[in-house]
């Protein structure tokens, strides 16, 4: 058994990544509207969830549900975000 796997479970993984980027925590760039940090994309933290579970020792047909579930949950979560400022 990966050490990696045994430290953490893909649905632990998947809640973390949730968890964090609802927090705030996944940024890349600058808005220049306002010089606010930005969000990740969904696409970028979906690669980002997949190198990490590589890292853990999961293969790409163990990950890849996670990942597109997580790229779907974070672009509904933005979608919430966006209405609320309409």
């Amino acid at each position: 058994m990966n050490l990696g796997r045994a430290l953490m479970s893909l649905e632990g993984l998947y809640d973390q990544f949730i968890n964090d980027y609802q927090q705030g925590k996944f940024v890349e760039g600058i808005c220049e509207w306002n010089g606010d940090d930005a969000l990740m994309s969904p696409r970028s933290v979906a690669h980002k969830f997949k190198k990490k579970a590589e890292e853990l020792g999961y293969t790409f047909k163990e990950y890849k549900p996670f990942a597109d579930e997580l790229e779907e949950s974070i672009e509904m979560y933005l979608g919430h975000l966006e209405s609320k400022f309409i």
